[in-house]
């Protein structure tokens, strides 16, 4: 399984505050294959409150690729296939997780990550072969 080779955390200023994390996605650097990347693994639980995209630099295919973004166990928690269509990943596009509706409507958040869990990138039906994707976490180490 491929790793992301950037990332950074921006350290909170007290205990129990939010925390946020920056992976980059570069297909310069990572590819553009299809499969799963790891964008992060947890080096202890974590206790997920926010997450999102940036695309930095529009991403390409030479077929639909789709992007899923999400965690172990649920690769689309955070965006699944039809959101991260190849088409809707243009730059400067960001894109939030939606509410599931139902009754009562669902959040993806907050998201406990147990150690070892893993940040995930899915491309799938066809390759990348462009594109900087920013994902972004806040998090809080219970």
């Amino acid at each position: 399984m491929p790793v992301v080779k950037e990332y950074t955390s921006e350290k909170p200023g007290f205990a129990n505050q939010v925390d946020y994390l920056r992976v980059t996605y570069d297909f310069a650097a990572d590819t553009g294959a299809t499969g799963t990347y790891d964008l992060m693994i947890a080096s202890s639980r974590m206790l997920i409150v926010h997450a999102h995209l940036t695309v930095k630099t529009a991403c390409t295919s030479g077929g639909s690729a789709t992007v899923a973004y999400g965690v172990t166990g649920s690769a689309s928690k955070f965006m699944n296939a039809t959101q991260g269509a190849v088409a809707s990943l243009t730059a400067n596009a960001t894109i939030v997780p939606p509410a599931v509706e139902g009754t009562p409507n669902v959040l993806p958040f907050p998201y406990l990550m147990a150690l070892n869990d893993k940040l995930l990138m899915t491309v799938a039906t066809a390759a990348l072969t462009a594109g900087k994707i920013e994902f972004v976490i806040g998090y809080i180490k219970p």
